[in-house]
């Protein structure tokens, strides 16, 4: 890595997957003397890489964040600007998929065991991938069915599950003290090391090829979110269980959902209705 973008990733307090993606953009930067960048060669050098939107937005305010470190807040390419376009509703489960999923897992192995345990405390908290990799057994209490684990931006945040996921924890803890007594929750079945990342993100997409569909773990985020708004949860309640500051992420996470009750009210339905009376 270059020594420019590891002083400053070292001087911000980032989370190590904000870390990983500002060094692919970073990286590419580097190559196009950003010294000498202005508002329109940035945005060109942006464009030129075929990223979609969102990654483009993230791309502008990681490349400006490390030029007004590197170059100083008069750098010409700080005035570049990108409109945000509102990406499509994305990926949440059923009702009926969940159980699919759940009764997917072999809970007399080991794999099985865990694998259903990450599932359900997922679903029921909306943490995210890096989060349930993190989360420790210490803090995690199976009495009192809630945990408390360091979420993005570094701060310590709870967590309730049901008394379902506790009992799947237990289960999971069961195995768990024969592979590495202490230590992270969840961890790799033969080594006892910690999960990463990564390695959870393949194991849940896994999951989603056993039962023919595509899954990842944020898809179980934004189930955790549509979900609940289905059980009837009022939107602050759901802004507190899954550690939102606000409700726009739960807005985003729940259009399709909305949407779906309009189906009523249709004109075509109400005249055909009409007509068979």
């Amino acid at each position: 890595m270059d020594i420019s973008i590891e002083n400053f990733l070292s001087s911000h307090p980032y989370a190590e997957t904000t870390k990983r993606t500002y060094t692919d953009i970073l990286r590419r930067l580097i190559n196009h003397e950003p010294q000498s960048l202005t508002a329109t060669t940035l945005l060109e050098f942006i464009n030129s890489q075929n990223w979609g939107n969102a990654r483009s937005c993230v791309a502008l305010a990681a490349s400006q964040k490390y030029l007004a470190w590197a170059y100083g807040i008069n750098h010409p390419a700080l005035a570049a600007r990108l409109k945000r376009i509102a990406g499509k509703p994305q990926r949440a489960l059923s009702i009926e998929t969940v159980k699919i999923l759940l009764a997917s897992f072999n809970t007399q192995t080991k794999k099985g065991a865990r694998d259903l345990a990450i599932a359900a405390l997922a679903l029921d908290t909306g943490l995210r991938c890096s989060e349930l990799c993190r989360l420790q057994q210490a803090d995690t209490d199976t009495e009192h069915k809630s945990l408390q684990v360091i979420v993005k931006g570094g701060q310590w945040r709870a967590a309730v599950f049901s008394d379902e996921t506790a009992a799947y924890i237990e289960r999971w803890k069961d195995f768990r003290k024969t592979i590495n007594p202490k230590g992270e929750l969840f961890c790799n079945i033969q080594t006892g090391q910690k999960l990463t990342p990564e390695g959870l993100n393949t194991i849940v997409k896994e999951w989603g090829k056993k039962i023919n569909i595509k899954l990842s773990p944020h898809d179980l985020r934004r189930s955790f979110a549509v979900l609940a708004t289905e059980a009837g949860a009022p939107e602050r309640i759901i802004m507190e269980g899954g550690r939102w500051s606000n409700s726009a992420m739960i807005q985003r996470y729940t259009r399709t959902l909305k949407l779906e009750s309009m189906r009523k009210y249709l004109p075509i339905s109400t005249v055909e209705q009409n007509i068979l009376k």
